[in-house]
């Protein structure tokens, strides 16, 4: 039986952020706006990439509790995307360049063809936006200086992620596979190594780009500043070892009940701070 703290509960759930887009949304912190925004502009295309991978195998598993993980999952992530395309919407309304943006991590998800790879590889990068969800529960002082309508988004998006954290791995032990327990494995860790080197360069190029279209020069002082935020405060890349490291653990399933009192807080802050419009139920 799923405990609650991994219960998957679908929030659809509406923040205007094209109607409040803002450059600098993060305390007015240009460069650490840039540097979430340089992760975000990625999401649609990731996500629709997950729906597919973890549906194409969901006439293969007999695991009800699988199968109802999958529906929670699918349903979680088409409200992501649908307000991650409206989030895209208003960096295109900044005068960012989404489509050069999205354009490498689609090529790069479009090269896998095999199913398989393409669970390893759902996996992989729900594990890098498990380590985000994180970074932002644990950190709440921090993106309550965010704006409004960004604060409410990004306090939604971490909890739905941290909630469905373990549906791809537990797909992915149960989905058919000639490989061995050990090749499974190795399949599993290559592609981690592979996503959490790729999506990073990928989202600091992003940020890189949204920053000099901000007129932002770059030079030795502001890369000082960036490396500062990225490693040390509030450390958006230092926070990415730990679920790597746990990543790493054979048969890992997700934080699952070590999370249960983050996840709590999280959906706590959550229903305090409501978006300011909801789909009806």
């Amino acid at each position: 039986m799923t405990s609650p703290a991994q219960e998957i509960v679908p929030r659809d759930l509406r923040f205007g952020i094209l109607e409040n887009a803002d450059r600098a949304w993060f305390g007015g912190d240009l460069m650490m706006s840039a540097i979430v925004d340089g992760f975000a502009v990625m999401l649609p295309e990731g996500e629709r990439f997950f729906i597919r991978s973890l549906k194409h195998y969901a006439g293969e598993i007999k695991d009800p509790e699988i199968l109802e993980g999958i529906r929670g999952y699918a349903i979680q992530e088409a409200f992501h995307t649908r307000e991650h395309e409206s989030y895209n919407a208003a960096l295109r309304a900044l005068g960012y360049d989404v489509d050069a943006m999205e354009e490498g991590p689609r090529k790069l998800l479009d090269s896998i063809k095999d199913p398989y790879v393409r669970l390893l590889a759902t996996c992989a990068i729900e594990q890098l936006t498990y380590s985000l969800a994180r970074f932002i529960l644990k950190r709440p002082e921090l993106i309550d200086r965010a704006a409004p309508a960004y604060r409410r988004l990004w306090r939604w998006h971490a909890v739905e992620e941290m909630e469905h954290s373990s549906v791809a791995l537990r797909v992915l032990y149960a989905a058919p596979t000639r490989l061995s327990a050990w090749q499974r494995y190795s399949a599993r860790i290559g592609v981690l190594n592979v996503a959490f080197i790729a999506l990073p360069r990928f989202a600091l190029r992003n940020a890189a780009m949204m920053l000099r279209a901000a007129g932002m020069r770059m030079g030795l002082r502001d890369r000082l500043r960036l490396a500062w935020q990225l490693f040390v405060r509030p450390g958006f890349l230092s926070a990415l070892a730990i679920p790597y490291l746990v990543y790493l653990r054979p048969n890992y399933l997700g934080g699952g009940g070590a999370d249960a009192g983050l996840l709590a807080s999280g959906r706590r802050s959550l229903q305090d701070d409501p978006p300011p419009t909801a789909a009806p139920a």
